[in-house]
C-alpha cells in the first residue's frame, strides 16, 4: 500500500459581489494561515447578497449586537492573489480558473453552481438547506420548531458530504441559530484543507447526516411573530423560575440505569449541584464529587459529599477552587493512586490533579492539554492506550456539538489528536456524560443528549471500533427526565462499588419560600424509591 504524501493545496474562493459577512472575510484569512494551503485565486460574482429585511434588523438589534460575524464587510484583494471579476473582460470564469492551477474551489455564492473548466473539487457550505451565506439560512428550523440546525460542508455538483455538524436550534433568534451553526462550518473548511494537505482526503471517516432540501422562506411578519412569542415565553420562564441541578443516589451492587430508583438530594435554594462522580471512602462508603455553583456568585467551584453506607449523606466540604470556573471533577486510579481532571476550560487548558489526601488534598501533577476550551475532559484505558474524550468548540460555537478524543501511552502525555476529530459531531450524543464503562461485556460512553437544551437526557453510547484513525458508536440505551414530577433534565451518570449517582434538573419558583441554607443530611429511600429531601427535609 503507497501512502499518500503531503501536498500544498492552492485554494480559489468564489465570493458574492460587494460586501460580504464578516464570517467571510475571517474565514479567508484563516485559509492563508494554514499550513500546506496557499490563497490562490478569489472570484468575485456579477449578484451581491441581498440586505436584512426589517425582521432581521429587528433580531440583530436585540440578539446579535456588537462585532457581530454576520455584519456586512469589504474584502480586499490580498496581494499576489490572482482575482477574477465577472463583467470585467471577455474570459468566463472556469476557463481563467483553469490557469491557476487550485486544488480546491470553495464556492461562497448565493446560488452555488458547478464551475466548468474548474478544479475537481469544488465545495460550498450548506446551513439547513440554504447557502450559509444567505441571510435567512439556519432560518427554517427556528420558525418551523426543529430542535436541531445542520450545516454541511458538501460537494457543489452532487451535494456528497465532505462534513457536517448537528446541533440545538436557537429556538427564539435565527442569526444566533446561524452565528454557532457557521463557527463550525468555518471550522469545517479549516480541517477539509488541512486533512487535503496531509492526507490527500478531505473527509471525515464517520456515518453523515442526509441532504436537506432548500426550505421555503417564511416572511418577515411570520419570522418576527415567531420570535417574539417565543422571546416572550422564554423570559416569562426564567423571571418566574430558576435552573436547579439536583442529585440522585442508587445503592445496589451493580450499576443502576434507573433513575427512578434512586433518592434525590435537593440542594439549598441559593446553588447547585452537578456533575456527580463517585469514588469509595477508606473506610467505608463513598465520597462523591460535585460542581457547586452559588447563584450569586457564578462561578463553579468542586465539593465532595460524604455518602454513608445506609444511604445517609453529609453536607459537601469544599475540595478545589481556582480563579476560573471548575466543574465536572472526574476522578480515576492510574499507578495504584487516585487522579482528578476537573473542567478547566475557562483557563484554556486540561489539567491533571494527583490525590494527596481524600476527600480535599490534590497537588497540580500536569496540563494535559494548553490551549484549549475543552469541557467534560473524560479519561479511560482501553487496548493499551490511554483516551481522553473532551468537547472542543469553534468560536462562537456551542460547546455541545462536537466531541473530541485524543489518545496517549499514559495519562501524563503526550496526547495525540484523533485523526477524525471531531469525531462525533452531533448535540444528541457529544458531550460526555460522566466515566466510560463496561456493561454485560459492551463498553459504554455516557452522552449528553443536549437537543432540544443541554442536558436534556442521558444517551448510553456503544463504542465499536476506536484507533487513533476510526471511531464508531451506537446508542445501546436513552435515559430520560420525568421519572418524578417536576424533573426536566439529567445529565451525568457515575457508579462505583455499589453506588450509582445521577444529577437531575427542577425548574424551582422563584417565589416559593427559601429551604434552609444546611438540608438535613439524610437520604434514604425504600424499595420504591419515593422519599427524597426535595424540600431539605428527611421525610
Amino acid at each position: 500500500m503507497i501512502e499518500s504524501l503531503p501536498m500544498n493545496v492552492r485554494l480559489a474562493v468564489f465570493l458574492p459581489a460587494g460586501e460580504v459577512p464578516g464570517w467571510v472575510a475571517r474565514l479567508v484569512g484563516d485559509c492563508r494561515s494554514l499550513p500546506g494551503v496557499t490563497l490562490g485565486a478569489l472570484l468575485r460574482d456579477a449578484v451581491a447578497l441581498p440586505g436584512p429585511d426589517w425582521a432581521e434588523r429587528v433580531d440583530g438589534l436585540v440578539f446579535d449586537r456588537g462585532a457581530s460575524p454576520l455584519r456586512s464587510v469589504t474584502l480586499d484583494t490580498p496581494e499576489g492573489v490572482a482575482e477574477w471579476s465577472s463583467g470585467v473582460g471577455s474570459r468566463a470564469a472556469g476557463e481563467w480558473l483553469a490557469e491557476q492551477g487550485c486544488d480546491v474551489l470553495l464556492d461562497l455564492r448565493m446560488a452555488p453552481a458547478s464551475l466548468p473548466g474548474g478544479p475537481l473539487r469544488q465545495w460550498t457550505l450548506k446551513l439547513a438547506g440554504r447557502p450559509a451565506v444567505d441571510p435567512l439560512a439556519g432560518a427554517a428550523p427556528v420558525v418551523e420548531g426543529d430542535e436541531s440546525t445542520v450545516i454541511r460542508l458538501e460537494a457543489v455538483a452532487d451535494g456528497q458530504l465532505i462534513d457536517d455538524s448537528l446541533g440545538a436550534s436557537c429556538s427564539f433568534s435565527i442569526r444566533r441559530n446561524r452565528r454557532r451553526a457557521i463557527a463550525k462550518g468555518m471550522g469545517m473548511v479549516r480541517r477539509a484543507l488541512l486533512r487535503l494537505a496531509q492526507d490527500g482526503a478531505p473527509g471525515r471517516r464517520r456515518e453523515a447526516t442526509a441532504p436537506i432540501s432548500e426550505p421555503p422562506v417564511a416572511s418577515a411578519s411570520t419570522r418576527f411573530t415567531t420570535l417574539l412569542q417565543r422571546t416572550v415565553s422564554r423570559s416569562a420562564v426564567k423571571l418566574l423560575s430558576r435552573d436547579q441541578w439536583g442529585i440522585a443516589l442508587a445503592l445496589g451492587d451493580g450499576i443502576c440505569l434507573d433513575p427512578a430508583r434512586a433518592t434525590l438530594i435537593q440542594p439549598p435554594a441559593d446553588r447547585f449541584w452537578a456533575d456527580p462522580m463517585v469514588w469509595p471512602a477508606a473506610d467505608g462508603g463513598w465520597w462523591v464529587f460535585v460542581e457547586e455553583v452559588i447563584y450569586r456568585e457564578g462561578k463553579g467551584t468542586l465539593k465532595a459529599m460524604r455518602v454513608h453506607p445506609d444511604g445517609s449523606w453529609e453536607a459537601p466540604v469544599p475540595v478545589m477552587e481556582r480563579p476560573w470556573h471548575l466543574s465536572y471533577p472526574f476522578v480515576f486510579e492510574w499507578n495504584e493512586r487516585l487522579w482528578m481532571v476537573p473542567e478547566s476550560g475557562a483557563n484554556r487548558s486540561v489539567e491533571l490533579y494527583r490525590c494527596a489526601g481524600l476527600p480535599d488534598r490534590w497537588e497540580k501533577e500536569a496540563d494535559l492539554l494548553t490551549g484549549i476550551d475543552m469541557v467534560d475532559a473524560t479519561l479511560f484505558a482501553h487496548q493499551g492506550r490511554w483516551w481522553l474524550l473532551g468537547n472542543v468548540s469553534e468560536p462562537g460555537a456551542d460547546k455541545h456539538d462536537e466531541l473530541h478524543a485524543y489518545y496517549a501511552d499514559t495519562p501524563l502525555g503526550p496526547w495525540l489528536p484523533h485523526a477524525a476529530n471531531p469525531v462525533v459531531a452531533d448535540a444528541r450524543f457529544a458531550r460526555p456524560a460522566g466515566p466510560v464503562f463496561t456493561h454485560q461485556g459492551k463498553l459504554l460512553r455516557p452522552a449528553q443528549v443536549c437537543v432540544p437544551e443541554y442536558g436534556r437526557a442521558l444517551s448510553l453510547r456503544r463504542i465499536e471500533k476506536l484507533t487513533p484513525t476510526e471511531y464508531a458508536e451506537e446508542t445501546e440505551l436513552r435515559i430520560d427526565p420525568g421519572w418524578r414530577p417536576g424533573i426536566d433534565c439529567v445529565h451525568t451518570l457515575s457508579y462505583h462499588s455499589g453506588l450509582t449517582v445521577f444529577d437531575f434538573l427542577t425548574r424551582r419558583s422563584r417565589f416559593a419560600p427559601v429551604r434552609a441554607v444546611q438540608p438535613v443530611p439524610h437520604a434514604t429511600k425504600d424499595a420504591a424509591g419515593d422519599n427524597d429531601n426535595s424540600d431539605g427535609q428527611t421525610q
